[in-house]
This record gives structure tokens, C-alpha cells and sequence, in this order.
């Protein structure tokens, strides 16, 4: 619930796959108080201008960053990305949405060796403690993973934390862009809709179905995690704020 004389954030977010939505995001924004808008890439490349968002949120999707030819959108939304990033908006990507950043700012995405399917440890790398984003995070925590795709990081980033199958699980580029390569927003009727929906395969690092949803101890673990992350951003975009007012 938003509190007379508390900042409101304009989120705004891209949707790249109807299947994938914000989940918590949109729990964590409504309790905030901020705004929450959307383009639906897959529909319409119809975005905002970039003066009427603050923070720009990339979802998931089963495309790959890199299938401009089958996906025609994609390369319109690496141009936005790189767009709210040049123009100093908080950005934060998710799966596909992190490697979009990474696309967007020079990086290259790939098909990684090993699919990472599941719940899965995540490690926070040394130094990690000393980014404002990620105060407070957990140095171990699981994270849930959809992915095949990997990705080089961009000049720049700093990688903040990796897994035993795929080292580039969170990077953050010049403290206000963050890429996550897990699914941190996913409820549990999402998990259980992405498993209805797609094949996953099978390998060393992906877990059978019956271990990844309704997994309510990891599912609480996740939301304490994403809550953290996005109240760090809130935290440091109150803070650009009243520092400009001065």
C-alpha cells in the first residue's frame, strides 16, 4: 500500500512468451504500490517511451536471444533494452530477458553444454556482499531453473554468482542493470503450467517433474530472495531520487 509522500515506481515489463508472466513481480508491485504496465513483444512491439518508465523488467520465453529470424521481434526489444540502458532506467532481466541484456550490450548467447532444469544451488561469488543491489542476499541460496541457453558476459558486468551446470546465473552492469538467469517470479501454478506445457528433456542437471513443483520450502526461499533484490532496487531509485531534488 502505497503511503502519502512515498515514491511511486513505473515499472514496466516485456513479455516475450504467453506462457511466461510476471508472477510475483506483480505481488511485489501491488503491495509497493508502484505501477506495473506491459508489452506483449510477441503481439505488438509497441513500446512506451522510455520518459514514461523507471524501472524496465524482461521476462522469460522459450525462444532463444539469438532466433531473430523465427522471433522478428527481437531485434526491435535489444534496441529498446539498449535504449533504457543508455538512457539510465533501472533494468532487471530474467532467463531469456538476462540474455537479452546481454545481447543488447554486446555479449553473446549460445546454446550452453548442459540443460539446468529444476531447483538448483546458486552461489554468490566473493565481492558480491559489496554491490547495493544485492545487499542482504543469501551467500547460498536455490534457485529455479528453465534454461538451455547461456551467455558471455558483457563488457563491463560483474558476475555476482554462479551454479555447478552454468556459471553466468547473475551479473549486475554499472549498478543499476541486473540479469538473472533463473526464475526467481515464478509461482507455483506457473512452474506447474511450464511443465504442462513444455518438454524438458532429460540430463544431468534436470530433476523430474514431481521434484520441481510444489517444492513449497524453495518456493517461499525464491520469493524472500526476488523481495530483496527488487526492494534494493526500490532503495537505490528512492535514493537517485531525493539526491536530484537537492
Amino acid at each position: 500500500m502505497q503511503k502519502i509522500g512515498e515514491i511511486i515506481i513505473k515499472i514496466h515489463y516485456l513479455q516475450n512468451d504467453s506462457q511466461v508472466e510476471p508472477g510475483k513481480i506483480d505481488i511485489w508491485a501491488a503491495r509497493k504500490g508502484h505501477t506495473l504496465t506491459s508489452t506483449k513483444v510477441y503481439e505488438k512491439c509497441d513500446f512506451p517511451p522510455l520518459d514514461e518508465i523507471d524501472f524496465l523488467i524482461i521476462l522469460g520465453g522459450r525462444m532463444g536471444a539469438y532466433e531473430e529470424e523465427t522471433f522478428s521481434w527481437l531485434n526491435l526489444e535489444k534496441q529498446f533494452i539498449r535504449e533504457a540502458v543508455e538512457n539510465n532506467k533501472f533494468v532487471l532481466g530474467i532467463c531469456l530477458g538476462a540474455q537479452l541484456i546481454a545481447d543488447a550490450l554486446g555479449g553473446k548467447v549460445f546454446p550452453h553444454k548442459e540443460k539446468e532444469v529444476g531447483w538448483w544451488p546458486v552461489v554468490l561469488n566473493k565481492g558480491a556482499e559489496d554491490i547495493e543491489l544485492t545487499y542482504g542476499l543469501s551467500e547460498k541460496f536455490t534457485a529455479l531453473q528453465f534454461h538451455g541457453d547461456t551467455f558471455d558476459l558483457p563488457e563491463e558486468a560483474i558476475l555476482l554468482a554462479s551454479s555447478k551446470a552454468c556459471r553466468n546465473q547473475l551479473f549486475v552492469y554499472k549498478e543499476r542493470v541486473i540479469g538473472m538467469q533463473f526464475h526467481p517470479e515464478f509461482t507455483n501454478e506457473q512452474i506447474d503450467k511450464t511443465l504442462k506445457t513444455y518438454e524438458i528433456g532429460e540430463g544431468e542437471f534436470v530433476q523430474k517433474p514431481e521434484n520441481i513443483v510444489n517444492q513449497f520450502a524453495q518456493l517461499r526461499e525464491s520469493t524472500d530472495m526476488l523481495f530483496k533484490l527488487l526492494d534494493n532496487i526500490e532503495d537505490k531509485f528512492n535514493k537517485r531520487i531525493l539526491f536530484n531534488k537537492r
